[in-house]
């Protein structure tokens, strides 16, 4: 089944942050029964409440296809959040919103009725409203207040990116989800961590649906949906995938439910960072387990998406999408067929009566276009006059905001960076100090170019994308060298006047292809052969962990005990680990890849040296970890050899332009099975072309760093490995690994 939804656009507010919109329930008479789910029930139109950045708040709402303010507040601190909220057991239709680190609540016509400043230190990233009880979230700080009393904290490492609260059997208890930028969803109950979940991937969103206490869904940065099932009978925590997007991998950015169909059952609605909506229908209306979810309508509208609502707001008796985007736009996918042509007539004659009301709203339309016009050309008068050399005013270059992000996808062992402006971008330039590769991405439309480096500049990249008009939006992709450390820096360029551009850094770090590893079990861990690090020093436990955050990604800013501090990391292509523990004059680092030692050792001696921090190192390298990595990326070097001489054989296969079965038949199996297969293998070959050297690269720096503790220069060996690996036996390479004649030794 297809879901058929057609768009009506409503109006254009300042940029938004997520959370930024919700539809006010409608209510019956005066019990305060709502009228948004289905069942046959009727649907009556609801009032639409924005928060932009601005600082303004606005309810409107649609009559005769006419756009009704209700009310709109005057500009203010930016909004970061809007929630709906009520006592429990009533209509939720009081109005919260989150601005610096104050909480304003309004009715449904616009009057204030709390203005609470909350004690928090940094700006209310997320928040949550359930009852009494108000949950706020900065960078790493949440608090937990009940009636505007503060009831409980806690400190959090990792940033928090959202927060959610769960009422389990409609009960009084409150348990508390956070959900945290370290890929770990931290479970809270009396303002204490009572379980901790790992996350393959950096949580986005987290949405409770409706009349469900225990249960709730979870939005990801690679494109999945989580359903989650806190149950308070058992301590596990059940989790089961609904969405994926293995094609798109854009982040979540805003999830909804809501039953459009009227059969009772939620669909799910997903919003992602691309501009792509989904709807999936679920077969439960109980959230159970086990479902299937369908997808029935997909739509891209390149941009990012902030919010969606499900409910009824251009007609009575339709249900619709709500959508807010990035830059403000607010429009709706109703399920009303609307896109009748003025021509049309039927039985009643009413395309007479439609015609006139068509043509007084083009009229209408033509008078605000003209009216807006005009004050463009009063604007632009009022600036050149203010510009002139004579005259008292300043010609300020406007600050645009950036909606970016920067993550390591785990699959592919790349960077993925996407940036937005609120208007298009005519430019981006990409200058980097440290070796980097760029990968085409698909979706992007822009056109790249490379200029030459010169290695005495120490530039090892520079790029610009020269993007078509109305773009927005630039996706990249590239990939990292470990060992390698630097700053891309991005250059972005917007299509203003005057001309102005923007910059933006990104820290690329020596073991930029690390992840944290939260809940790794210490028999895995004692089973594996290790390296050791050992440094002693006048180092401080502040001064270790700063260098650690400098080297590997995703360290948490705070980090909690006084004494020592631990952390387990893995590599996301080689599945090695790195285990760091350290604390005041004292840090062990172990693992299983000698090349990881060999990097952390030269840039926290590097950092020390600087701060002028004298260093004892000790070193116990390990033999054996040697055969274990070999043994462990094995897998990726049969598979992609393979790929590589299938991809060569093909292309001859290709050329000798087979144009009939008879003609086919007479090849051996093995290239029928090739030519039968010629889209996947051209799909994969195309998505990692150079991943053998990218191989070939991590054993030959494992083979020169095995030896440079040894004080030995292995350069001039290097080109009978790389032939070893081309004709790849494992004893062999195993054994050329561990012995090296003396006569071939350089000192």
């Amino acid at each position: 089944m297809e879901l058929e939804l057609t768009r009506v656009d409503y109006t254009t507010v300042g940029l938004t942050a997520s959370n930024c919109l919700q539809l006010l329930p409608v209510s019956l008479g005066g019990g305060g029964e709502t009228v948004n789910r289905g069942g046959g029930a009727s649907r009556q139109q609801q009032k639409v409440v924005i928060g932009d950045q601005d600082g303004v708040l606005q309810v409107i709402s649609m009559k005769k296809d006419e756009l009704q303010i209700h009310f709109k507040t005057l500009p203010h601190d930016k909004i970061a959040s809007v929630k709906l909220g009520g006592q429990i057991g009533s209509v939720a239709d009081k109005i919260f919103t989150a601005s610096e680190n104050k909480v304003r609540g309004f009715n449904k016509k616009g009057k204030m009725f709390l203005a609470f400043e909350t004690n928090l230190t940094e700006n209310i990233r997320s928040m949550f409203v359930s009852g009494s009880d108000l949950l706020v979230c900065g960078n790493h700080v949440y608090n937990h207040y009940r009636d505007c009393k503060e009831i409980g904290s806690y400190l959090c490492g990792d940033a928090i990116v959202d927060v959610a609260g769960l009422t389990p059997n409609n009960t009084s208890r409150l348990i508390t989800i956070l959900a945290c930028s370290g890929r770990v969803l931290r479970i809270l109950e009396h303002s204490r961590v009572r379980q901790t979940l790992e996350l393959e991937s950096v949580p986005t969103v987290l949405h409770v649906p409706k009349g469900l206490g225990d249960r709730f869904l979870c939005g990801f940065a690679d494109g999945k949906v989580i359903l989650f099932h806190n149950s308070l009978l058992s301590s596990e925590v059940k989790r089961e995938t609904l969405v994926e997007d293995r094609e798109n991998l854009s982040a979540v950015t805003t999830i909804g439910t809501y039953d459009l169909s009227g059969d009772g059952k939620d669909e799910l609605i997903v919003g992602r960072r691309d501009g792509t909506l989904q709807v999936f229908t679920m077969n439960s209306d109980e959230y159970q387990f086990e479902m299937e979810c369908t997808q029935i309508y997909r739509e891209n509208f390149n941009e990012s998406i902030s919010s969606v609502q499900g409910g009824c707001v251009g007609a009575n008796n339709y249900s619709e999408i709500v959508v807010c985007t990035y830059s403000g736009r607010v429009f709706g996918l109703t399920t009303q067929c609307i896109s009748k042509s003025l021509s049309d007539t039927n039985k009643g004659g009413s395309a007479g009566a439609t015609v006139p009301n068509s043509s007084s709203k083009l009229h209408k339309l033509r008078a605000e276009i003209y009216e807006l016009e005009q004050e463009i050309i009063k604007e632009r008068e009022r600036y050149q006059l203010s510009t002139q050399a004579l005259s008292t005013g300043l010609s300020a270059i406007p600050m645009l905001p950036v909606n970016d992000s920067l993550l390591l996808c785990q699959e592919d062992a790349i960077y993925m960076l996407t940036i937005e402006l609120p208007t298009p971008i005519e430019h981006v330039l990409l200058q980097c100090d440290a070796p980097i590769n760029l990968i085409d991405v698909e979706k992007n439309s822009a056109v790249v170019s490379f200029s030459e480096c010169d290695k005495m500049s120490g530039n090892s990249l520079l790029a610009s994308y020269r993007c078509q008009s109305n773009t927005n939006r630039v996706d990249l992709q590239f990939r990292t060298v470990e060992g390698q450390n630097g700053t891309l820096q991005v250059y972005i360029t917007p299509n203003l006047q005057p001309k102005c551009c923007q910059l933006k850094r990104y820290p690329i770090k020596p073991l930029s292809l690390h992840m944290i590893v939260h809940n790794l079990e210490e028999e895995k861990l004692g089973t594996r052969q290790m390296n050791v690090l050992t440094l002693r020093g006048a180092f401080s436990l502040a001064e270790m962990h700063q260098w650690l955050i400098l080297s590997i990604p995703e360290i948490p800013e705070k980090f909690y005990g006084t004494d020592r501090v631990r952390y387990v990391f893995r590599h996301v292509f080689l599945s090695t680990l790195l285990v760091c523990e350290y604390g005041k004059g004292e840090a062990e680092y172990k693992s299983d890849n000698i090349s990881t030692i060999s990097i952390l050792k030269d840039f926290i001696t590097k950092e020390a040296t600087k701060k002028r921090i004298k260093l004892e190192i000790v070193t116990n390298i390990n033999e054996q970890t040697i055969p274990a990595l070999i043994e462990l990326i094995e897998p990726k070097i049969l598979h992609y050899n393979k790929l590589t001489k299938d991809f060569q054989i093909l292309q001859a296969l290709i050329d000798l332009d087979i144009r009939n079965d008879e003609e086919f038949s007479t090849l051996s199996q093995e290239y029928q099975d090739l030519l039968k297969n010629q889209h996947a293998i051209e799909s994969e070959f195309k998505k990692q072309p150079t991943i053998l050297n990218r191989i070939y690269g991590i054993l030959t720096d494992l083979y020169i760093d095995k030896f440079k503790f040894k004080g030995v220069s292995v350069k001039t060996k290097l080109p009978q490995l790389i032939e070893l690996l081309e004709n790849y036996n494992r004893e062999d390479l195993v054994t050329f690994y561990s012995v090296i004649k003396s006569t071939d030794e350089e000192i």
